[in-house]
């Protein structure tokens, strides 16, 4: 069984837990913050979006009740069938359709904006899915990524130490406050093996740089401007938001 195929089935498989945690971090303050980063970076609109490997469709419920004009695409069927269900029992409308996000269908400038929740880590040819973007986005188009170091640990001795140190002061904090809303340990009825996913995610090539400066020059490489950064973690960046600006004119 191909690569792509063994992680498709595995999201096939967590779709309806994962799901039940994305709906939770929707209706809490996680949801409400998310909501507010998109009146403010995206206007009134409506505008026409690309959620782009859109896992049970976080981006996609949120931007679909702001007004937009919502398309979310997502390589696992189960994943699909969650964007479909979430929005019908929200009464909300999108398309959603089952793509590679390394192997868009759309045509160039098909889009206003893009945005990826987590997605970029979990690909074998990240850069290929960034020149994608680029392609689809129409000039003067935004490209949002929320990603981050999700198994840098693994490859990098310096940055697992900062994350052990990360994981003991959450785990305190769960202890005293409950787990955060969203929580995917929380969310498993299927009881699904995360080790399968983390013995790929190892491999993967964006688990053995230091992000988000591949993100910053992976964009500038694609010819994107105007990169702005927002990071959480210190001494390194466990989780991060991009926003990334196609040019209006090519430069030749």
């Amino acid at each position: 069984m191909d690569h792509l195929t063994v992680v498709k089935d595995y999201w096939d498989r967590r779709s309806h837990g994962f799901s039940d945690a994305v709906v939770e971090e929707l209706y809490s303050y996680k949801g409400d913050e998310w909501r507010e980063f998109f009146r403010t970076e995206l206007g009134e609109g409506p505008f026409k979006i690309l959620d782009d490997g859109a896992g049970a469709g976080f981006f996609t419920m949120i931007l679909s009740a702001l007004g937009h004009r919502v398309t979310a695409v997502d390589y696992s069927e189960g994943m699909v069938e969650r964007i479909i269900s979430n929005l019908g029992e929200r009464g909300l409308e999108a398309a959603a359709l089952r793509m590679d996000a390394q192997a868009l269908s759309f045509e160039d400038g098909s889009f206003d904006a893009v945005v990826q929740r987590d997605v970029l880590w979990n690909l074998d040819d990240p850069a290929r899915a960034v020149s994608e973007v680029y392609r689809v986005l129409r000039p003067g188009g935004k490209y949002i990524i929320k990603d981050g170091n999700h198994y840098l640990s693994a490859n990098d001795e310096e940055f697992a130490e900062a994350s052990r140190k990360r994981r003991e002061k959450w785990a305190q904090q769960a202890r005293e406050k409950g787990p955060s809303p969203g929580d995917h340990n929380a969310h498993n009825p299927e009881n699904v093996d995360y080790t399968v996913i983390e013995r790929i995610a190892v491999e993967q090539p964006l688990s053995h740089v230091r992000r988000p400066q591949w993100d910053v020059d992976t964009l500038i490489r694609c010819g994107f401007s105007e990169i702005r950064l927002k990071l959480e973690g210190s001494p390194f960046p466990y989780s991060y938001i991009i926003v990334a600006v196609k040019p209006e004119k090519e430069s030749i």
